[in-house]
């Protein structure tokens, strides 16, 4: 008896409490690396350690981390116990460990035979669920940051790759055009020459572009008639040039007049000229073209998260959702979105950014769906609509469906269906708790073919 007294858990009991314990108990010894619970699987009994000391880990994100131990006088299994649910964590001695066990029975008698221990545990255990729940939500947080930064690396990636190409070609084609351009000034060309070659030029830069909306055909055929003209102009590795001549709208013709006013001589050094100045151009309008492109995503990063904003304000939820998606671009590629906005959807008194949070939950998990079902024509339809004194936000997915007896599940804490380690089951609960703190609601319809998560929230929004 003096043994468990001297462990906090059972001081005061009484002789009677003492007697019961040890009764409906037993002890179980540990070799060091033996497992008393394991990840994933059913917990049956409910243990304190008299002993030694065990290792408490945890999968996250992937990868086991070490989330405690539990030396003499630490009890373990409680929660799973309690909750009726899989062991959260695996528990393994780190050195020779004595166990006191009670089997899930005896556990739940407990509390009625020894109310002081029984009101302990579930203090410790109330103590721990709120530990548990404070690292999901910040592991939840930072898988969400990750797919955040994940998404908008790889939509900066390409855009900034081009932009630094463009810079690289353009740094080694500048002295080459410098060099062209002397050459050019000393054919001794006459005024009228270098006007007309500057408005010819400016009319090409303009209207670069329309070999985009040529057919391949189309151009490869203008491309090899270019190059034959140039051919015939005299010019080398016209087959070079032609290209860019295409690329810039140039046609034979317009080539063919220009050049008849020019000095034969003079017609291969111009044209090369030419074809130089425009590819320049064409360098600089990508290099513009990606840093609008960055600059635009820079701009929608501040928007989804409403960074400089009063976090309370009118908010386009049209906006949030469409920021959304650029922000998910790198997965939504793979499904078809399909918007139906209502024009007539007011802006709603909200915090912008949780409300983000809740679409980047939904359209992620839709996602998520889709993709690992490798469902046929994979979309997302986004719904708005005005009902009275409220705005509807539906997303929708034509993914398998969620199985009957989980959806009633879905909202609740940890509760996730992905593979252990992979979600922390945060995700609909944290968004379940941001549409109520909106005064709003958040319902689920699934079926195969058709899952549905409907958003409610009253125009009038929070004040606070």
């Amino acid at each position: 008896m003096d043994e468990l007294h001297q462990i906090e858990l059972f001081e005061g009991i009484t002789d009677e409490e003492y007697e019961w314990l040890t009764e409906n108990s037993y002890e179980i010894f540990m070799e060091r690396g033996d497992y008393f619970h394991k990840l994933g699987e059913p917990v049956t009994c409910f243990y304190i350690c008299l002993e030694g000391e065990l290792q408490v880990t945890r999968i996250m994100e992937g990868k086991e981390i070490v989330v405690g131990t539990t030396p003499r006088g630490i009890i373990g299994g409680e929660l799973s116990l309690l909750n009726g649910t899989l062991s959260t964590v695996s528990s393994r001695a780190i050195m020779p460990s004595r166990l006191m066990v009670f089997d899930e029975p005896e556990f739940r008698m407990l509390f009625g035979a020894a109310p002081v221990v029984g009101m302990r545990i579930l203090k410790i255990a109330a103590e721990r669920t709120t530990l548990v729940a404070t690292a999901f939500k910040q592991q939840e947080k930072m898988a969400a940051l990750g797919k955040f930064s994940a998404g908008l690396a790889h939509e900066l990636n390409n855009p900034a790759a081009a932009a630094r190409r463009s810079a690289v070609t353009l740094r080694e084609m500048l002295p080459r055009l410098q060099d062209l351009t002397m050459s050019l000034c000393a054919l001794g060309l006459e005024q009228q020459h270098l006007i007309n070659l500057s408005m010819f030029q400016r009319d090409a830069i303009n209207n670069a572009g329309e070999a985009g909306t040529l057919s391949p055909m189309q151009q490869s055929d203008r491309e090899d008639e270019m190059s034959d003209w140039l051919d015939e102009a005299g010019v080398e590795n016209g087959y070079e040039l032609a290209p860019t001549f295409v690329a810039a709208g140039v046609t034979t013709d317009g080539l063919g007049e220009l050049m008849g006013h020019f000095p034969e001589s003079a017609v291969a050094a111009t044209l090369t000229w030419m074809s130089e100045a425009l590819s320049v151009a064409d360098l600089l309008r990508e290099i513009e073209d990606s840093t609008i492109r960055i600059s635009d995503l820079v701009q929608s990063v501040k928007e989804y998260t409403y960074m400089d904003q009063a976090p309370l304000q009118e908010v386009d939820l049209h906006r949030g959702l469409d920021n959304t998606l650029r922000v998910l671009n790198h997965k939504i590629k793979k499904a078809k979105v399909v918007r139906d906005y209502d024009p007539e959807l007011p802006k709603v008194m909200a915090r912008g950014g949780e409300l983000n949070q809740v679409w980047t939950n939904l359209i992620d998990n839709a996602i998520d769906a889709l993709l690992s079902a490798n469902t046929a024509d994979a979309t997302v339809h986004l719904i708005t609509r005005c009902e009275n004194d409220y705005a509807m936000v539906e997303v929708t997915d034509n993914g398998p469906g969620i199985p009957a007896d989980v959806v009633p599940h879905l909202f609740e804490p940890f509760f996730t269906t992905k593979e252990v380690g992979k979600g922390t089951g945060l995700g609909l609960d944290i968004a379940y708790r941001i549409i109520q703190q909106h005064n709003g609601t958040i319902v689920v319809d699934s079926q195969p073919g058709s899952t549905r998560f409907i958003v409610r929230l009253p125009v009038a929004g929070v004040t606070e």
